[in-house]
Protein backbone atom coordinates (compact mmCIF):
# COMPACT_ATOMS: atom_id res chain seq x y z
CA UNK A 1 0.00 0.00 0.00
CA UNK A 2 1.14 3.68 -0.77
CA UNK A 3 -0.05 6.97 0.28
CA UNK A 4 -3.06 7.52 -2.09
CA UNK A 5 -3.88 3.87 -1.07
CA UNK A 6 -3.72 3.54 3.01
CA UNK A 7 -4.33 0.23 4.74
CA UNK A 8 -8.15 1.12 5.62
CA UNK A 9 -8.89 -3.21 6.78
CA UNK A 10 -11.04 -1.53 10.00
CA UNK A 11 -13.33 0.52 7.53
CA UNK A 12 -16.79 0.10 7.64
CA UNK A 13 -18.48 -1.02 4.36
CA UNK A 14 -22.04 -0.34 5.20
CA UNK A 15 -22.15 1.96 2.46
CA UNK A 16 -20.54 -0.47 0.19
CA UNK A 17 -22.82 -2.99 0.60
CA UNK A 18 -25.98 -1.46 0.02
CA UNK A 19 -24.48 -0.10 -2.82
CA UNK A 20 -23.55 -3.83 -3.75
CA UNK A 21 -27.06 -5.04 -2.89
CA UNK A 22 -28.88 -2.69 -5.28
CA UNK A 23 -26.46 -3.54 -8.33
CA UNK A 24 -27.10 -6.90 -7.63
CA UNK A 25 -31.10 -6.52 -7.17
CA UNK A 26 -31.04 -4.72 -10.33
CA UNK A 27 -28.84 -7.38 -12.39
CA UNK A 28 -25.70 -4.47 -12.94
CA UNK A 29 -22.82 -7.50 -12.78
CA UNK A 30 -20.56 -4.64 -14.10
CA UNK A 31 -21.22 -2.42 -11.72
CA UNK A 32 -21.61 -4.80 -8.39
CA UNK A 33 -17.86 -5.89 -9.52
CA UNK A 34 -16.51 -2.14 -9.58
CA UNK A 35 -18.20 -1.89 -6.20
CA UNK A 36 -16.04 -4.68 -4.42
CA UNK A 37 -12.73 -3.74 -6.34
CA UNK A 38 -13.30 -0.60 -5.42
CA UNK A 39 -13.17 -1.15 -2.11
CA UNK A 40 -10.54 -3.73 -2.91
CA UNK A 41 -8.45 -0.85 -4.04
CA UNK A 42 -9.29 2.13 -1.49
CA UNK A 43 -7.15 -0.72 0.64
CA UNK A 44 -9.38 -3.13 2.44
CA UNK A 45 -8.17 -6.27 2.76
CA UNK A 46 -8.85 -8.79 0.19
CA UNK A 47 -10.15 -11.22 2.52
CA UNK A 48 -12.63 -8.58 4.44
CA UNK A 49 -14.25 -7.66 0.92
CA UNK A 50 -15.06 -11.53 0.88
CA UNK A 51 -16.12 -11.90 4.30
CA UNK A 52 -17.59 -8.49 5.07
CA UNK A 53 -18.92 -7.32 1.47
CA UNK A 54 -19.58 -10.27 -0.68
CA UNK A 55 -20.75 -12.92 2.19
CA UNK A 56 -22.77 -10.50 3.82
CA UNK A 57 -24.79 -9.42 0.84
CA UNK A 58 -25.31 -13.34 0.07
CA UNK A 59 -26.73 -13.74 3.83
CA UNK A 60 -28.70 -10.37 3.34
CA UNK A 61 -30.04 -11.93 0.00
CA UNK A 62 -30.24 -14.96 1.81
CA UNK A 63 -33.26 -13.33 4.56
CA UNK A 64 -34.84 -11.81 1.99
CA UNK A 65 -35.82 -14.63 0.12
CA UNK A 66 -37.21 -15.96 2.92
CA UNK A 67 -38.72 -12.84 3.90
CA UNK A 68 -40.57 -12.80 0.69
CA UNK A 69 -38.71 -9.82 -0.61
CA UNK A 70 -36.68 -11.96 -3.79
CA UNK A 71 -37.82 -14.31 -5.49
CA UNK A 72 -36.10 -17.69 -6.58
CA UNK A 73 -34.86 -15.64 -10.21
CA UNK A 74 -33.28 -12.68 -8.52
CA UNK A 75 -31.60 -15.00 -5.97
CA UNK A 76 -29.76 -17.18 -8.19
CA UNK A 77 -29.04 -13.94 -10.49
CA UNK A 78 -27.50 -12.42 -7.22
CA UNK A 79 -25.50 -15.73 -6.38
CA UNK A 80 -24.29 -15.82 -10.37
CA UNK A 81 -23.06 -12.04 -10.18
CA UNK A 82 -21.10 -12.49 -6.40
CA UNK A 83 -19.40 -15.05 -7.95
CA UNK A 84 -17.81 -13.04 -11.15
CA UNK A 85 -17.02 -10.39 -8.01
CA UNK A 86 -15.70 -12.93 -6.16
CA UNK A 87 -13.50 -14.51 -8.91
CA UNK A 88 -12.76 -11.02 -9.76
CA UNK A 89 -11.27 -9.87 -6.48
CA UNK A 90 -9.77 -13.00 -5.93
CA UNK A 91 -7.38 -12.39 -9.13
CA UNK A 92 -6.89 -8.75 -8.68
CA UNK A 93 -5.61 -9.55 -5.36
CA UNK A 94 -3.64 -12.48 -6.40
CA UNK A 95 -1.60 -10.09 -8.75
CA UNK A 96 -0.99 -7.09 -6.26
CA UNK A 97 2.61 -6.57 -5.06
CA UNK A 98 3.23 -8.77 -1.80
CA UNK A 99 0.45 -11.59 -2.85
CA UNK A 100 1.55 -15.03 -1.44
CA UNK A 101 2.33 -17.08 -4.65
CA UNK A 102 -0.49 -19.62 -5.25
CA UNK A 103 0.96 -23.16 -4.00
CA UNK A 104 3.90 -22.21 -2.06
CA UNK A 105 1.97 -23.11 0.87
CA UNK A 106 0.94 -26.93 0.47
CA UNK A 107 -2.52 -28.66 -0.89
CA UNK A 108 -5.95 -27.84 -0.06
CA UNK A 109 -8.94 -29.21 -0.61
CA UNK A 110 -12.27 -28.13 0.10
CA UNK A 111 -15.71 -29.61 -0.42
CA UNK A 112 -19.42 -29.09 -0.38
CA UNK A 113 -20.92 -32.25 1.67
CA UNK A 114 -23.00 -34.53 0.31
CA UNK A 115 -26.97 -32.61 -0.36
CA UNK A 116 -25.17 -29.25 -0.07
CA UNK A 117 -25.96 -27.36 -3.51
CA UNK A 118 -24.80 -24.00 -2.32
CA UNK A 119 -21.37 -23.63 -3.62
CA UNK A 120 -20.78 -19.78 -3.22
CA UNK A 121 -19.32 -20.57 0.86
CA UNK A 122 -17.19 -23.41 -0.33
CA UNK A 123 -15.82 -21.34 -3.62
CA UNK A 124 -15.28 -18.07 -1.00
CA UNK A 125 -13.21 -20.10 1.46
CA UNK A 126 -11.36 -21.75 -1.30
CA UNK A 127 -10.51 -18.54 -2.48
CA UNK A 128 -9.79 -17.50 0.68
CA UNK A 129 -6.97 -20.11 1.04
CA UNK A 130 -5.87 -19.39 -2.57
CA UNK A 131 -4.84 -15.71 -1.05
CA UNK A 132 -2.94 -17.87 1.69
CA UNK A 133 -0.85 -19.63 -0.68
CA UNK A 134 -2.83 -22.81 -0.82
CA UNK A 135 -3.11 -25.11 -3.88
CA UNK A 136 -6.99 -25.17 -3.71
CA UNK A 137 -8.93 -27.88 -4.96
CA UNK A 138 -12.64 -27.50 -4.83
CA UNK A 139 -15.31 -30.07 -4.82
CA UNK A 140 -18.77 -29.03 -5.59
CA UNK A 141 -21.69 -29.07 -5.29
CA UNK A 142 -23.47 -31.72 -3.67
CA UNK A 143 -20.83 -35.03 -4.37
CA UNK A 144 -21.62 -37.72 -3.47
CA UNK A 145 -19.59 -38.97 -0.42
CA UNK A 146 -17.91 -42.23 -1.61
CA UNK A 147 -16.64 -40.45 -4.86
CA UNK A 148 -15.20 -37.42 -2.76
CA UNK A 149 -12.79 -40.23 -0.74
CA UNK A 150 -12.46 -42.63 -4.35
CA UNK A 151 -10.86 -38.91 -5.70
CA UNK A 152 -9.12 -38.14 -3.38
CA UNK A 153 -7.47 -41.68 -2.19
CA UNK A 154 -4.46 -42.55 0.26
CA UNK A 155 -2.83 -39.24 -1.39
CA UNK A 156 -5.42 -37.01 0.11
CA UNK A 157 -3.98 -33.99 2.56
CA UNK A 158 -4.12 -34.57 6.13
CA UNK A 159 -7.13 -31.91 6.74
CA UNK A 160 -10.02 -30.80 4.67
CA UNK A 161 -12.64 -28.07 4.90
CA UNK A 162 -15.85 -28.58 4.34
CA UNK A 163 -19.26 -26.57 4.00
CA UNK A 164 -22.87 -27.06 4.57
CA UNK A 165 -25.83 -24.19 4.34
CA UNK A 166 -28.85 -25.93 5.39
CA UNK A 167 -29.83 -28.34 8.20
CA UNK A 168 -31.57 -30.76 5.35
CA UNK A 169 -28.09 -31.60 4.21
CA UNK A 170 -26.76 -32.64 7.64
CA UNK A 171 -27.70 -36.39 6.63
CA UNK A 172 -25.55 -36.43 3.83
CA UNK A 173 -22.70 -34.15 5.74
CA UNK A 174 -22.59 -36.96 7.32
CA UNK A 175 -22.17 -39.34 4.60
CA UNK A 176 -19.23 -37.40 3.42
CA UNK A 177 -17.54 -36.69 6.93
CA UNK A 178 -17.74 -40.76 7.55
CA UNK A 179 -16.07 -41.31 4.53
CA UNK A 180 -13.19 -38.57 4.96
CA UNK A 181 -13.20 -40.06 8.39
CA UNK A 182 -12.17 -43.35 6.65
CA UNK A 183 -9.21 -41.64 5.06
CA UNK A 184 -7.45 -40.67 7.81
CA UNK A 185 -8.06 -36.89 7.76
CA UNK A 186 -8.96 -33.99 9.94
CA UNK A 187 -12.31 -32.28 8.89
CA UNK A 188 -12.51 -28.13 9.46
CA UNK A 189 -16.52 -27.83 9.25
CA UNK A 190 -18.17 -24.47 8.78
CA UNK A 191 -21.53 -22.52 7.45
CA UNK A 192 -24.73 -22.55 9.18
CA UNK A 193 -25.97 -25.68 8.50
CA UNK A 194 -23.50 -27.15 10.62
CA UNK A 195 -25.30 -25.25 13.58
CA UNK A 196 -24.70 -22.68 16.52
CA UNK A 197 -21.11 -23.17 17.63
CA UNK A 198 -20.81 -25.94 14.41
CA UNK A 199 -22.57 -28.42 17.28
CA UNK A 200 -23.95 -30.35 14.69
CA UNK A 201 -21.00 -31.02 12.65
CA UNK A 202 -19.08 -31.65 15.74
CA UNK A 203 -21.52 -34.24 16.30
CA UNK A 204 -21.29 -35.95 13.23
CA UNK A 205 -18.16 -36.44 13.30
CA UNK A 206 -16.00 -33.56 12.30
CA UNK A 207 -12.86 -32.31 14.24
CA UNK A 208 -12.59 -28.56 14.14
CA UNK A 209 -15.66 -26.00 13.92
CA UNK A 210 -14.94 -23.01 11.55
CA UNK A 211 -17.26 -19.86 12.57
CA UNK A 212 -15.59 -17.64 9.49
CA UNK A 213 -13.14 -17.86 6.70
CA UNK A 214 -10.23 -16.22 8.11
CA UNK A 215 -10.26 -18.79 11.06
CA UNK A 216 -11.52 -21.45 8.83
CA UNK A 217 -8.24 -21.04 6.92
CA UNK A 218 -5.83 -20.33 10.11
CA UNK A 219 -7.44 -23.86 11.28
CA UNK A 220 -7.00 -25.60 7.66
CA UNK A 221 -3.43 -24.58 7.45
CA UNK A 222 -2.48 -25.73 10.72
CA UNK A 223 -3.84 -28.85 10.49
CA UNK A 224 -1.95 -29.59 7.27
CA UNK A 225 1.00 -29.26 9.06
CA UNK A 226 0.23 -32.03 11.55
CA UNK A 227 -0.27 -35.39 11.66
CA UNK A 228 -3.01 -37.16 10.38
CA UNK A 229 -4.90 -38.82 12.54
CA UNK A 230 -5.62 -42.52 11.78
CA UNK A 231 -8.54 -43.60 9.84
CA UNK A 232 -11.92 -44.06 12.56
CA UNK A 233 -15.02 -45.36 12.01
CA UNK A 234 -18.52 -43.48 11.29
CA UNK A 235 -20.33 -41.43 14.43
CA UNK A 236 -23.36 -43.05 15.54
CA UNK A 237 -24.72 -45.92 16.87
CA UNK A 238 -25.21 -49.12 15.02
CA UNK A 239 -29.18 -48.52 15.28
CA UNK A 240 -29.50 -44.97 14.42
CA UNK A 241 -27.15 -46.33 11.03
CA UNK A 242 -29.95 -48.32 10.63
CA UNK A 243 -32.08 -46.66 10.16
CA UNK A 244 -30.33 -43.99 8.41
CA UNK A 245 -29.01 -46.29 5.60
CA UNK A 246 -32.89 -47.40 5.60
CA UNK A 247 -34.19 -43.94 5.56
CA UNK A 248 -31.20 -42.82 2.86
CA UNK A 249 -32.70 -46.05 0.91
CA UNK A 250 -36.16 -45.49 0.83
CA UNK A 251 -36.18 -41.66 0.96
CA UNK A 252 -37.89 -40.87 -2.69
CA UNK A 253 -40.54 -43.74 -2.09
CA UNK A 254 -41.81 -42.27 1.11
CA UNK A 255 -41.43 -38.84 -0.09
CA UNK A 256 -43.70 -39.72 -3.01
CA UNK A 257 -46.15 -41.68 -0.26
CA UNK A 258 -46.59 -38.88 1.54
CA UNK A 259 -47.51 -36.30 -1.79
CA UNK A 260 -49.79 -39.05 -3.02
CA UNK A 261 -51.60 -38.68 0.59
CA UNK A 262 -51.61 -35.03 0.45
CA UNK A 263 -52.98 -34.24 -3.15
CA UNK A 264 -55.98 -37.34 -1.78
CA UNK A 265 -56.62 -35.29 1.37
CA UNK A 266 -56.37 -31.61 -0.32
CA UNK A 267 -57.54 -32.05 -4.30
CA UNK A 268 -57.06 -28.32 -4.67
CA UNK A 269 -53.27 -28.79 -4.78
CA UNK A 270 -53.58 -30.97 -8.13
CA UNK A 271 -55.23 -27.82 -10.24
CA UNK A 272 -51.42 -26.26 -10.02
CA UNK A 273 -48.63 -28.16 -11.41
CA UNK A 274 -46.51 -25.45 -9.12
CA UNK A 275 -48.19 -26.59 -5.95
CA UNK A 276 -47.45 -30.31 -6.44
CA UNK A 277 -43.91 -29.63 -6.82
CA UNK A 278 -43.95 -27.33 -3.95
CA UNK A 279 -45.42 -30.09 -1.66
CA UNK A 280 -42.74 -32.73 -3.09
CA UNK A 281 -40.39 -30.31 -2.28
CA UNK A 282 -41.68 -29.47 1.32
CA UNK A 283 -42.02 -33.07 2.22
CA UNK A 284 -38.61 -33.99 0.77
CA UNK A 285 -36.93 -31.26 2.93
CA UNK A 286 -39.46 -31.74 6.39
CA UNK A 287 -37.48 -35.93 5.54
CA UNK A 288 -34.19 -35.26 5.24
CA UNK A 289 -34.20 -32.75 8.22
CA UNK A 290 -35.88 -35.75 10.19
CA UNK A 291 -32.52 -37.78 9.15
CA UNK A 292 -30.41 -35.23 10.33
CA UNK A 293 -31.92 -34.84 14.01
CA UNK A 294 -31.96 -38.81 14.39
CA UNK A 295 -28.34 -39.07 13.10
CA UNK A 296 -27.12 -35.95 15.79
CA UNK A 297 -29.96 -37.15 18.27
CA UNK A 298 -30.78 -33.09 18.65
CA UNK A 299 -34.33 -32.99 18.06
CA UNK A 300 -33.25 -28.71 18.38
CA UNK A 301 -32.70 -29.66 14.79
CA UNK A 302 -36.34 -29.85 14.24
CA UNK A 303 -37.07 -26.34 16.43
CA UNK A 304 -34.60 -24.89 14.19
CA UNK A 305 -36.13 -25.74 10.84
CA UNK A 306 -40.17 -25.83 12.08
CA UNK A 307 -39.52 -21.87 12.72
CA UNK A 308 -37.77 -20.91 9.36
CA UNK A 309 -40.53 -23.16 7.25
CA UNK A 310 -43.45 -21.15 9.02
CA UNK A 311 -41.47 -17.89 8.56
CA UNK A 312 -41.23 -18.87 5.03
CA UNK A 313 -45.14 -19.49 4.57
CA UNK A 314 -46.29 -16.74 6.38
CA UNK A 315 -44.04 -14.42 4.31
CA UNK A 316 -46.28 -16.02 1.13
CA UNK A 317 -49.00 -15.67 2.71
CA UNK A 318 -49.61 -19.43 2.68
CA UNK A 319 -50.75 -21.51 5.11
CA UNK A 320 -48.66 -21.52 8.47
CA UNK A 321 -50.52 -25.12 8.44
CA UNK A 322 -48.40 -26.71 5.90
CA UNK A 323 -45.22 -27.38 7.77
CA UNK A 324 -46.79 -29.38 10.37
CA UNK A 325 -48.81 -30.97 7.83
CA UNK A 326 -45.48 -32.32 6.21
CA UNK A 327 -44.49 -33.75 9.45
CA UNK A 328 -48.19 -35.32 9.92
CA UNK A 329 -47.96 -36.73 6.52
CA UNK A 330 -44.56 -38.15 6.85
CA UNK A 331 -45.52 -39.97 10.19
CA UNK A 332 -48.25 -41.55 8.00
CA UNK A 333 -45.60 -42.98 5.42
CA UNK A 334 -42.70 -43.74 8.09
CA UNK A 335 -42.66 -47.25 8.90
CA UNK A 336 -42.99 -48.70 11.70
CA UNK A 337 -39.40 -50.41 12.25
CA UNK A 338 -37.97 -46.92 11.90
CA UNK A 339 -38.90 -45.67 15.49
CA UNK A 340 -36.40 -43.34 15.69
CA UNK A 341 -37.52 -41.24 12.83
CA UNK A 342 -40.89 -41.79 13.77
CA UNK A 343 -40.24 -40.62 16.87
CA UNK A 344 -38.04 -37.43 15.80
CA UNK A 345 -40.98 -37.03 13.10
CA UNK A 346 -43.52 -36.60 16.01
CA UNK A 347 -41.03 -34.14 17.97
CA UNK A 348 -41.18 -32.04 14.30
CA UNK A 349 -45.20 -31.94 14.45
CA UNK A 350 -44.34 -30.35 18.24
CA UNK A 351 -42.26 -28.08 17.21
CA UNK A 352 -44.67 -26.58 14.96
CA UNK A 353 -47.04 -23.60 16.09
CA UNK A 354 -50.12 -24.48 14.05
CA UNK A 355 -51.92 -27.67 14.09
CA UNK A 356 -52.04 -29.80 10.90
CA UNK A 357 -54.55 -29.53 8.29
CA UNK A 358 -57.43 -31.88 8.69
CA UNK A 359 -57.12 -35.17 6.30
Amino acid sequence: MDALHPQTSEADLSAELEAYLQAVHDGERRAAIAVALAALDSGVAPERVITDLLARAQEAIGLGWQQGLWCVALEHRASSITESALHAVADAAMRSPGAVPEGSRGRAVVACTEGEWHVLPGRMASEVLRLRGADVSFFGPSVPATELADTLGPSAPAAVAITCSMQMSLAGSWRTISALRTLGMTIVCGGRGFGPHGRWGLALGADLWAPDFASGADLLMAALTQARPAPREPIGSVAVIEELRIATRDHQAIVESSTATALAAWPYLREVDAAVRATREDLDSALRVISAATITGDPAILEDFAQWFESVLAARDLPVAYCSSAFALLLESLPEDLPLMRAMAQRGLDACTVAPLPM
